[in-house]
């Protein structure tokens, strides 16, 4: 494996051709400068000397790369709220091709776990999956779901009425994405939600002015992405990443209104902020992503039937270094379980591990060579990390063994949420 820098960007995007078949545009190699860190972009070279139809050059092409991005993922706290912890986001995962089936994606990915773990910076690892049979095997477990949900322009809301009293008093105004001043209001926004809402990843500081870039010819007749934000004395409290796409039929406007993200740091601002999605001019449809099974929406539209729900795999996490991991994160019950991990990946995990949780929810976990309560493959500890999957549930499809009756109810009960998680954003 090699480093990638800036000089590659001819070969990656020859390798991103390849791989993804994905034409935008107005965009060029350069454009890719922005969505990689150089820090942590890695690649295979193809060995061996041009191919018949090729033509020679100074450097071999790519067959396989790799980047990440340093995040941070929410999940639950030990004094019963929320924490944001580090969090390595694996992305550019590709394979070339003719380079499919010949051990390359596990020896890419091997290289990305081991060099996370010797950097320390993160103990969890995470991703989006393009196909949901890739990861697992490589002990990433898929954590959160996206919901997507779909209301009428003008869908009733009902909510509490102390909730509505909150959003009453917010103010909401719509700036135009990407411009300086509105890519700092974005990132402002976007970091203030993701505190206060379980399952959501920021992205990096050093990336947040590149993430909504607009290139007009790739957008067709879409409009740029536009912000709306949310205000209550003076603090941004929300904010949505939306852009509508006019369409008329029959004499009659029918426009979409796509929102790519949405967020918020109570449920009066989440309301102020939807109650003005559904109430655009020449609309006729409004679509949230990255939304929750217990989204608040979706019970103020009047349930998953008013709201056209759909739900998709969102983020996947890895447990890269389990006892610090599972001791940094809190839990909703006392417990005290032996659990044995196996994990062929990252052999550092493959042990026994003593998981103790006091009643206000902190763990401790280390090292013991005391009998196992629980035997695990790791895939099952990252599934249920952020609080939204029960571990019994994922006991039923994983080779999860119980060698004390009651191990698995008691650590399962004590990582579930209070919360469903939401969708992460993509990246």
């Amino acid at each position: 494996m090699i480093d990638l820098t800036p000089e590659d960007l001819d070969r990656v995007q020859e390798l991103a051709d390849a791989v993804w078949f994905e034409v935008r545009p107005g965009g060029t190699s350069a454009d890719l400068a922005d969505e990689l860190d150089f820090r942590h972009a890695r690649a295979a070279e193809r060995a061996g000397g041009p191919l018949p139809g090729e033509v020679a050059g100074d450097r071999q092409p790519l067959v396989g790369m790799y980047s990440a991005f340093d995040m941070t993922v929410t999940v639950p706290a030990p004094d019963g709220g929320l924490i944001s912890l580090p969090m390595d986001g694996l992305t550019w995962v590709s394979v070339h091709p003719d380079a499919r089936r010949q051990g390359l994606l596990r020896r890419m990915m091997t290289d990305h776990l081991h060099r996370v773990h010797d950097r320390g910076e993160a103990a969890v690892a995470g991703l989006h999956a393009s196909e949901q049979g890739i990861y697992g095997r490589f002990g990433y477990g898929c954590a959160t779901l996206d919901v997507k949900l779909s209301l009428g322009r003008g869908a009733e809301l009902v909510a509490p009425p102390a909730v509505v009293a909150a959003a009453d008093e917010v103010r909401t105004h719509v700036v135009t994405v990407p411009t300086e001043a509105g890519m700092a209001a974005l990132h402002a926004a976007h970091v203030a939600s993701v505190r206060a809402t379980l399952g959501t990843v920021t992205r990096p500081d050093a990336k947040a002015s590149m993430w909504w870039r607009d290139f007009p010819k790739a957008r067709g007749s879409k409009e740029p992405w536009r912000l709306l934000l949310a205000e209550r004395d003076g603090a941004t409290t929300g904010y949505a990443v939306f852009r509508r796409e006019s369409k008329w039929e029959d004499g009659r406007p029918q426009g979409k209104v796509e929102v790519a993200e949405l967020g918020s740091v109570d449920d009066g601002s989440l309301l102020a902020v939807v109650r003005r999605l559904v109430d655009m001019d020449l609309t006729s449809t409004v679509t949230l992503w990255s939304r929750s099974m217990e989204d608040p929406v979706m019970w103020w539209a009047g349930g998953p039937r008013g709201v056209g729900v759909r739900a998709y795999d969102s983020l996947w996490l890895r447990l890269v270094d389990v006892p610090r991991a599972l001791a940094e994160r809190g839990y909703a019950a006392p417990c005290d379980v032996v659990v044995e991990v196996l994990d062929e990946v990252c052999p550092w995990n493959a042990a026994r591990w003593r998981l103790t949780v006091d009643a206000s929810g902190r763990g401790t976990c280390v090292a013991t060579q005391d009998e196992a309560d629980l035997v695990t493959p790791v895939v099952v500890l990252g599934a249920a990390y952020a609080g939204g999957r029960s571990l019994a549930s994922l006991a039923r499809h994983h080779a999860v063994q119980e060698r004390r009756p009651g191990a698995l109810r008691e650590l399962s009960r004590a990582m579930r949420a209070d919360d469903e998680p939401f969708g992460a954003i993509g990246f």
